[in-house]
């Protein structure tokens, strides 16, 4: 005969079928941000070596002052996406991370596209915003 202790007891030590998603913002960092530069396509690009994060920096044109601040990423320890919101042909819009959210095996990057409103004053000059985002090797990145 089976006690209610014993199915409590069983009960307890089932694992669930899925994978518990946790928010860790001590685990990503925006590292470069920019509204000029960027590509002229919406996408995104997960460098995970240093000729890979060579080729990019070279691409973009990035100034000298903010090279020298990448240079210090450790793509050892880390993955670095580049998130490029595509050609505009005014200012007021931008790219920001609204959360990033880990499992043991992913990290979901969640982008957070700004867009000027309709009465906005704004730059009259085309800009292509992106921006740099660290996160922990080893994890298959998903960005929405």
């Amino acid at each position: 005969m089976i006690s209610i202790f014993s199915i409590g007891i069983l009960f307890l030590s089932c694992k669930p079928a899925q994978q518990v998603v946790v928010k860790e913002k001590d685990h990503y960092e925006v590292v470069f941000k920019s509204q000029i530069g960027g590509k002229k396509e919406k996408s995104t690009q997960v460098i995970k070596n240093y000729e890979e994060f060579n080729a990019l920096i070279t691409a973009l044109n990035i100034g000298e002052e903010s090279f020298g601040k990448l240079l210090a990423i450790d793509l050892e320890k880390h993955d670095l996406v580049a998130c490029f919101l595509g050609e505009k042909n005014t200012g007021g819009y931008d790219i920001e991370v609204a959360d990033v959210l880990f499992t043991e095996t992913t990290a979901q990057i969640i982008l957070k596209e700004i867009t000027p409103e309709k009465n906005d004053l704004v730059t009259n000059a085309f800009t292509s915003p992106y921006l740099f985002v660290l996160v922990p090797k080893n994890k298959t990145i998903l960005v929405n």
